[in-house]
This record gives C-alpha cells, sequence and structure tokens, in this order.
C-alpha cells in the first residue's frame, strides 16, 4: 500500500493546527489547568511519568491482546459450527446475541469473583467484548456465497472441506477482517473498563489515580496513549488484511486512491 506526501502531510498538519488552538484558546479563556490543560502540560506529564506510562500501558496492552486472540480462536470456531450446525444456530447463537445485548461492565466484578483478582479476569472482560463481533461477521460471510458458486462445486463433486477451504473461508476474510478490526478496538475498551472495576495496574488504574489526585493532564495523555494504542491494532490488521485478503473491495478501494 502506498501513500503520497500528501496523505502523511494532511492528517499530521490538521493534529498540529488542532494542537495550536487548544493552546491559544487556553490561554485566551483562561480555563484552569484542572479543568483543561495547555498541550504543554501534557507533554510535561508525559516526560515526567514516562516510564510509569510504559508500565502499565504493557499491561493494558497483553490484556486486551490476549483477550481479543482468546475471542479470534473461540469466534471463529463458534461461527464455522454455526453455520455447520442449525441446532446451534437455533439455541446458543441467541444466546450469545442477548449476552452481547448485556453491559459488559455488569459482568467486571462478576469475573472478580469467578477468575480472581488478576491478570485473568480482565482477558475475560476484553474476550467477552471482543467475541461478538468476531462471530457475527464470520457467520455473515461464512454465508454470504453466490448460489451459483455451490452449485458449481456440487457439479463437480467437491467435498464440504473443498467448499470450506476454496469457497466460504475465502468469502469470508474480508467480513472477519472488518470483524477483527471493530473486535481490537473493543478489547482495549474491555481491558479499561475491567481495570476500572478491580485492579492495582494498567492505564485504566491510573487514570482513576490521575483522576483522584486531579491530575487532568496525566488522564488526557492517557486517553491519548489509549487511542494510539487502538490506531496502531487497527492499521496493524489493514496491513494484515492487504497481504490475506487482497481481494476484497475495501483493499482495492484503497489501492485504486494512491
Amino acid at each position: 500500500m502506498k501513500f503520497s506526501l500528501k496523505d502523511i502531510a494532511e492528517p499530521l498538519i490538521f493534529f498540529v493546527i488542532l494542537l495550536l488552538l487548544w493552546e491559544v484558546l487556553v490561554e485566551i479563556i483562561k480555563i484552569p489547568a484542572f479543568i483543561l490543560p495547555p498541550p504543554r502540560d501534557l507533554y510535561v506529564a508525559f516526560v515526567d511519568k514516562f516510564y510509569i506510562l510504559y508500565k502499565h500501558a504493557l499491561v493494558t496492552f497483553m490484556e486486551a491482546v490476549g483477550g481479543f486472540a482468546l475471542s479470534f480462536v473461540l469466534g471463529v470456531t463458534f461461527a464455522v459450527s454455526v453455520v455447520y450446525s442449525r441446532h446451534l444456530q437455533n439455541t446458543i447463537y441467541p444466546l450469545i446475541v442477548i449476552l452481547y445485548a448485556m453491559p459488559k461492565s455488569a459482568f467486571a466484578p462478576l469475573m472478580v469473583i469467578w477468575i480472581g483478582y488478576g491478570l485473568f479476569s480482565k482477558i475475560a472482560i476484553a474476550f467477552l467484548v471482543a467475541f461478538f463481533p468476531i462471530v457475527v461477521n464470520t457467520v455473515v460471510g461464512l454465508k454470504e456465497v453466490e448460489p451459483e458458486l455451490l452449485d458449481l462445486a456440487r457439479i463437480n463433486r467437491a467435498s464440504e472441506l473443498d467448499v470450506f477451504a476454496k469457497i466460504r473461508l475465502p468469502n469470508s476474510l474480508p467480513y472477519m477482517f472488518a470483524g477483527i478490526k471493530v473486535a481490537l478496538v473493543l478489547s482495549v475498551t474491555g481491558a479499561i473498563v475491567a481495570e476500572f472495576v478491580a485492579a492495582n495496574e494498567g492505564l485504566g488504574y491510573l487514570i482513576l489515580q490521575a483522576n483522584y489526585s486531579l491530575d487532568t493532564a496525566l488522564a488526557l495523555v492517557i486517553l491519548l496513549i489509549l487511542a494510539l494504542l487502538s490506531l496502531l491494532l487497527f492499521m496493524a490488521v489493514e496491513i494484515l488484511q492487504k497481504k490475506m485478503a487482497p481481494w476484497s473491495a475495501e483493499v482495492r478501494q484503497l489501492e485504486g486512491s494512491f
């Protein structure tokens, strides 16, 4: 995927302009620093607390990626099972939909009781929020196959394994990657929610400590780190999608725009 200088410069210039406007408005309106600190205060907080931020960010990253990895393995497995089993589609699948409709923050205290106070309870919450998008998108991708292709496979006496490997799975990849992108971002959110409930480390825990001490600059720095972490994970999936599913409409549209 090739990027022109304009594609790189435009977002950078826009971000710099936003920072300048932020700095100017804070100075003109005289907003107290504990309500909205200027960008320079964020830079100072980042430099001063760099090691602490790195340490807690690593914990959150492990929780988010662990929850996502678990949701990907189980989600894809369950999606394939649903497509090939009407019993699962009529029983377990509606239950998954009901569970997803429930607020995930309500599960966090229960996970602490059931699993414990440590890392695995945070991974469990990240898994819960990331599981559903992968399942739904993969199921749709596996089912949204042209009937003519399936008829052609039957005429050529292709086995179910051949149909899955050569037709259904390649067709599902663009849908699956769409679910993966959503799931990755949600897994970061799930890890933060879990840290809000019960944790002594992680960026969610650090946000609470910053709020208790009215350190708004540090809290905003953490939010920016979370946004950057989600963005980097999202971009990594896009690169992987380009390698594994170059035929997807999204990849072809991106390549056509550069």
